[in-house]
């Protein structure tokens, strides 16, 4: 008799909303590859759920820039715990960090944080509708309720979300990785 040994949760070296950790992985199947598109609006925040299934550590924290990028837009990237299935308190951000190179991921080292297996809500905002990021456009129909929810004025994140259920349409890419290095 052979006992079925299940296979290891391993956590992906990058993880987003978009994939198997996220909620939006189904919908999106089908539908146009990530393209470059302007911010939704000023100092929104973004917040996607995601699930993670075992202890991790996020060592770096990352989005992908579009094509027209400039020193004075400024983005920031964090992870927030959960409460009550919408985003909490923050637990680690990159701060208000220019954007980089254009079409290029770009990485920001954070101080390592471990997460525990569980529900956590990653978060992204912009200075400036102009600024582009690789998304996922009007993709709201493969997004499930509760998915994703906003908060304005967000830039830098805030200590603590209040956000409100999302209306935007773009999924971004963007997250953090488990790895130190690419």
């Amino acid at each position: 008799m052979t006992m079925y040994n299940p296979p290891a949760r391993i956590v992906p070296p990058m993880v987003a909303p978009i994939g198997i950790w996220g909620f939006i992985d189904d919908g999106l199947r089908g539908v146009a590859d990530p393209s470059s598109g302007a911010w939704e609006f000023a100092d929104r925040a973004a917040y996607f759920a995601v699930a993670i299934p075992t202890t991790t550590v996020a060592r770096r924290l990352w989005w992908a820039n579009g094509a027209t990028v400039n020193a004075s837009y400024n983005i920031d990237v964090g992870i927030y715990r959960d409460a009550g299935h919408k985003p909490g308190v923050k637990l680690v951000s990159a701060g208000s960090t220019a954007q980089g190179s254009a079409s290029e991921v770009q990485f920001v080292n954070i101080t390592d944080v471990t997460l525990a297996a569980g529900l956590y809500w990653l978060a992204i905002t912009c200075s400036s509708t102009s600024a582009t990021i690789l998304r996922h456009a009007s993709a709201v129909a493969a997004m499930p309720k509760g998915a994703r929810f906003q908060e304005n004025s967000a830039l830098p994140l805030p200590a603590t979300a209040t956000p409100v259920q999302g209306t935007g349409v773009n999924v971004y890419l963007f997250g953090f990785a488990t790895t130190a290095s690419p």
